[in-house]
């Protein structure tokens, strides 16, 4: 047996290539030890705010970007409006039905847009959801969001209404712009998801963010031992490993 060595101009590239792939493999560990922070400070938040004590929606600037009041719980006096708007295509407890959206005319003033909750698909398709609402003056209990997601956004063409009665239009997407033409009235820039002990609940079980962060710490840790590992057996190839033949 005899060692061979490798031509020190290969191995300068391939410690080159090797390094590389290694910063590439840190680079996504880094990455998502970035996403687990974002995750946590918006947990950290929305925690916060919910178990903070409710305030009344017409101390808050209407002007406030998103991030200034998303998650936090509001009281708001006022009634509803004898209109609704039906989200599309939306699943509670594995059945189909709507989300119904009313707006509510408070006492301050400003009208917001109330999700009230799930009701189920009647059997016809084309027959109006019940979306009755009560008509007494009331303080309801909520917390500030935006408007609901959707699983697959089709565009402006989703947030445009189907007239079902005179008093309810159904939409695959709401767009607070667009329901605003719609009802002719300018609307608060969030949506109300109520308590389900409020008046006019229906359905109520909202989907509210947890804490992931844990899940990609465990795939930071992932890609650092990958990179680690390729490291390892790179410079041992290289450097440390002897090389021959008979």
């Amino acid at each position: 047996m005899r060692s061979l060595t490798i031509n020190p101009w290969v191995r300068t590239a391939l410690t080159a290539l090797l390094a590389l792939a290694c910063a590439g493999l840190a680079s996504l560990g880094f990455w998502q030890l970035h996403r687990a922070a974002e995750k946590h400070t918006r947990f950290s938040a929305f925690a916060e705010r919910q178990a903070a004590a409710p305030v009344d929606l017409a101390t808050l600037p209407r002007d406030a970007s998103l991030a200034d009041w998303q998650w936090r719980r509001v009281t708001v006096s006022g009634h509803y409006l004898d209109s609704h708007v039906v989200l599309d295509n939306r699943i509670f407890d594995g059945r189909a039905g709507y989300e119904v959206l009313t707006p509510f005319e408070t006492d301050a003033g400003p009208v917001v847009l109330v999700n009230r909750g799930w009701v189920p698909l009647p059997d016809d398709r084309s027959a109006v959801p019940d979306t009755l609402a009560p008509a007494d003056p009331t303080t309801l209990t909520g917390y500030l969001g935006p408007e609901p997601t959707v699983g697959i956004d089709l565009g402006p063409a989703a947030a445009e209404a189907e007239l079902m009665s005179p008093q309810v239009f159904r939409v695959q997407r709401v767009h607070l712009p667009g329901v605003e033409r719609l009802l002719a009235r300018k609307l608060w820039p969030a949506v109300v998801y109520l308590d389900a002990d409020a008046l006019g609940a229906l359905s109520v079980k909202w989907p509210l963010p947890g804490d992931d962060s844990a899940r990609n710490r465990s795939y930071a840790v992932q890609w650092f031992a990958m990179a680690a590992a390729l490291a390892a057996l790179g410079l041992w190839n290289l450097y440390g490993r002897k090389r021959g033949h008979a």
